[in-house]
């Protein structure tokens, strides 16, 4: 008699667990809208594809994610910014990139720093896409003091 009703306790409770485990695994609702922004990421990094049909592409994703009523995820109007300055639209770069560090304010510091330097490059008659898109990470100076001269001296 006490094994029977074990037994019952025993198969309530892997009923209860496989349920909660099941129920768990739950397809859970995305919480920004993605659309076109991976793709466009991966083609710039890439240097794939033209930049006015990755700008399409991201504006067309503004507007279902406005009609979806869902945010934009982080990086998505630095992206957009990014690729306005490759067309030369220097103003609409502007505008998605202060768009960026009002919605997402922990990319301010490096929202400034491209801002910045586009208006660095802007005001010596550089070219900002030469500074501001693509720039491979080898080719950066690395932080710190500059190594000094490995020759030795005689």
């Amino acid at each position: 008699m006490k094994a029977t009703l074990l037994l019952r306790h025993v198969r309530a409770v892997a009923t209860v667990a496989t349920s909660l485990a099941l129920g768990a695994c739950a397809h859970q609702p995305q919480m920004y809208s993605w659309d076109s922004y991976q793709p466009a990421v991966y083609s710039y990094l890439q240097a794939d594809g033209d930049p006015s049909e990755q700008i399409q592409s991201m504006e067309k994703n503004i507007e279902t994610a406005r009609a979806a009523n869902k945010p934009l995820p982080p990086g998505f109007h630095a992206q957009l910014g990014m690729l306005y300055l490759q067309s030369g639209k220097s103003s609409d770069a502007v505008e998605q990139l202060q768009k960026e560090k009002t919605e997402f304010p922990e990319a301010t510091t490096y929202m400034d720093f491209l801002l910045k330097r586009k208006g660095a490059d802007t005001d010596q008659g550089h070219d900002p896409q030469s500074s501001l898109t693509r720039e491979p990470a080898h080719t950066l100076a690395p932080i710190g003091k500059p190594q000094a001269n490995t020759k030795e001296s005689s």
